[in-house]
């Protein structure tokens, strides 16, 4: 019963507002619902030819062949802008006379009817707005003059402007002056990949192969992997650094991106050190006051908390899906989001290895101690041997050829054992590679001091190193040539005194910036 009367009541509600917004829609849409014409026996196209305030439109339908895409059976929607909004066109340039053309005319029925703000897709993938003003409706900002001609294949607004092309990110970047470093290298990573799903099977080779009816799909590895800024439907916000951006950006932080011969040698050092120079340019969202916020996060992931200093001096323009802001100089020399502090987490098992030692996983919480993530290893010994030192050995990924401080973090005994704990001692290996042949170095460290507080959290710091050839990983190159081996370096006779199970938190490589 309840339900009913408010049910009713709702639906009083709705009448009241629906009569009250007719009566709003019927003065609004007079003047366009007084000039709605229903020729029947006419398309679009044979209707904008016969209208002489629309003779240059007509002709830019021929030059650029759409007077028989809008002369068919399927039903479009035309803007048509009239003679006077056209009157500065060079109709001998068919790019460009195709470009307008295109995006004046879009799939369906777009009526003024109802109408408040609609983004309508065009026939070249933009989206231009439609939308209800105070002085009238307005298609892309132009003024309607004439409204919801009803004809056989669809309908008919004209208006009083038309309404420019618009660069979305990718082809600004292909069409702009002076950013030729920046295209090169993103257009460079177009790729057509062959797509197994889609393709069909045909037959079989004579060594028993499978045959496709192969289909191949357009793929950037920029675009995959930081935004998709040739699409319509995205928005984003771009730094688009100028020739000079990019050289003296390529400069400065060349050098920290050696690699080995064996693994991909300058061909892939120029791939490294070009993609980190793009990788934190891209922002989803629109930004029209980027230098005001207090950070930004770009799509690699990153936050860049200084965007004043990046956005400063940079000259934006909208684009079709979003903003773009050309710059003289980026701030490459702000190493945050690339010359970065590495943390290997003990926990984690992958890259992990021991020897003369089982390795257990030990959770921190309550402990009250400051462990990072709450985790940490212990290395227990498996043997009395003082040969046979229990160790263990961490992979060290993404390293730069830069000079790094290393630091070994150690959890006390006294998380277990609060009321006699025994200090520890360990001695140190790193590997790195040493040659463009992928020869590695072993590296043996003991620090001034390498004994751990038994009743504190132990940063021990092993020193500075600098490693010859950066170690970055990814699919093409996975192998990791950095590692270290943490070794216990307490004999069995010092027992009493110390302990030979090893309690590890985390590695960390804190860079040295110059």
């Amino acid at each position: 019963m309840k339900r009913t009367v408010l049910y009713r009541i709702f639906s009083v509600i709705i009448l009241v507002m629906t009569l009250v917004l007719t009566s709003c829609n019927d003065s609004w849409d007079d003047h366009y619902s007084k000039s709605t014409k229903v020729v029947s026996d006419q398309t679009l196209y044979a209707y904008i030819n016969s209208k002489p305030e629309l003779s240059t439109f007509a002709e830019m339908l021929r030059i650029s062949g759409y007077d028989k895409v809008i002369n068919s059976d399927q039903t479009y929607t035309v803007w048509a802008p009239n003679n006077a909004s056209l009157e500065g066109v060079d109709l001998q340039n068919e790019d460009l006379v195709v470009e307008i053309v295109r995006n004046h005319i879009a799939r369906s029925i777009f009526s003024t009817s109802g109408v408040m703000l609609s983004r309508v897709s065009m026939l070249n993938g933009k989206y231009v707005t439609f939308i209800r003003e105070e002085a009238g409706f307005s298609f892309g900002r132009m003024l309607l003059s004439e409204g919801n001609t009803l004809l056989k294949n669809g309908l008919l607004h004209v208006i009083d402007g038309y309404v420019p092309y618009t660069n979305n990110i990718w082809e600004h970047i292909g069409r702009t002056s002076g950013l030729d470093s920046l295209r090169s290298f993103l257009y460079g990573q177009d790729r057509f990949v062959f797509d197994p799903v889609n393709s069909v099977e045909i037959g079989y080779n004579e060594d028993d192969q499978p045959i496709y009816d192969s289909i191949f799909v357009y793929r950037n590895l920029v675009l995959d992997r930081l935004g998709h800024i040739n699409d319509e439907d995205s928005i984003y916000t771009a730094l688009l650094p100028n020739n000079d951006a990019w050289n003296e950006a390529y400069e400065k932080i060349r050098p920290y991106f050696n690699i080995p011969d064996v693994f991909g040698g300058a061909g892939r050092a120029r791939f490294i050190t070009q993609f980190t120079i793009i990788q934190d340019l891209f922002y989803r969202g629109v930004y029209e006051s980027p230098e005001a916020m207090p950070y930004l996060t770009s799509t690699n992931g990153n936050t860049m908390y200084n965007p004043a200093g990046l956005f400063s001096n940079t000259v934006a323009q909208e684009l079709s899906n979003g903003w773009v802001y050309q710059t003289a100089s980026i701030q490459i020399s702000d190493t945050a989001s690339w010359f970065k502090p590495i943390l290997v987490e003990a926990e984690i098992p992958q890259g992990r290895t021991n020897a003369n030692s089982s390795i257990l996983q030990r959770n921190s919480q309550g402990s009250g101690f400051d462990i990072s993530d709450d985790r940490y290893i212990v290395v227990e010994p498996t043997g009395l041997s003082n040969v046979a030192q229990p160790s263990v050995t961490f992979q060290i990924p993404n390293t730069l050829s830069a000079t790094y401080n290393i630091y070994v973090v150690f959890v006390p005994e006294a998380i277990v054992n609060p009321n006699s704990p025994r200090p520890n001692k360990a001695n140190f290996t790193l590997v790195s590679i040493n040659t463009t042949t992928g020869r590695i170095r072993r590296n043996p460290i003991t620090p001034s001091n390498n004994v751990t507080d038994a009743h504190e959290v132990t940063r021990m710091h092993l020193g500075e190193f600098t490693f010859d050839f950066a170690n970055v990983v990814d699919q093409e190159y996975p192998s990791v040539p950095v590692v270290l081996e943490v070794t216990n370096a307490v004999r069995t006779d010092e027992t009493a005194e110390y302990s030979r199970t090893m309690r590890i938190d985390c590695i960390i490589l804190e860079p040295v910036i110059e």
